[in-house]
């Protein structure tokens, strides 16, 4: 049996850690749709995206920003998390495929409009207790100077 566990549509957070001096840029998010998460495995301990959710970003002209993806964290659920579950959020556009345990988990974001898909995998050592899981994923955002 699988048990479906929706990914609010507060998913998704982003934090802007510098701006352009001379003109504050903006970079604007807008969710397009949240994505859906299910237990897989016999033994219920896995929790990954079947689909993604889906986020638009405009980045306006002249402006340089990368993006970063972080571990996702446990928000609310049946169970906590218990001691060593490992968590790891995805990020794909264009041709990027992001994962926040690579070392190399930041790329450039395009100018205008780009279309994100955001995930997530949890593996915990145990089960997860049957429930509403909501867990977020943050992903940052810095405008760099040219």
């Amino acid at each position: 049996m699988l048990y479906r566990f929706a990914i609010a549509s507060g998913l998704l957070l982003a934090s802007f850690t510098s701006f352009i001096p001379s003109a504050l840029a903006e970079v604007k998010f807008s969710i397009l749709s949240p994505g859906v998460v299910e237990a897989t495995g016999t033994e219920m301990k896995v929790l990954e995206s079947v689909v993604p959710a889906n986020l638009n970003v405009n980045v306006p002209s002249g402006t340089t920003a990368e993006i970063t993806v972080l571990s996702p964290s446990f928000a609310s659920g049946a169970s906590p998390d218990p001691g060593g579950t490992q968590k790891k959020g995805l990020l794909e556009f264009g041709g990027n495929k992001l994962r926040s345990d690579e070392a190399n988990n930041k790329a450039t974001l395009p100018t205008g409009d780009t279309n994100l898909e955001v995930g997530l995998l949890v593996e915990r050592p145990v089960s997860f207790t049957p429930g509403i899981y909501n867990y977020v994923v943050n992903l940052s955002v810095t405008i760099v100077a040219d």
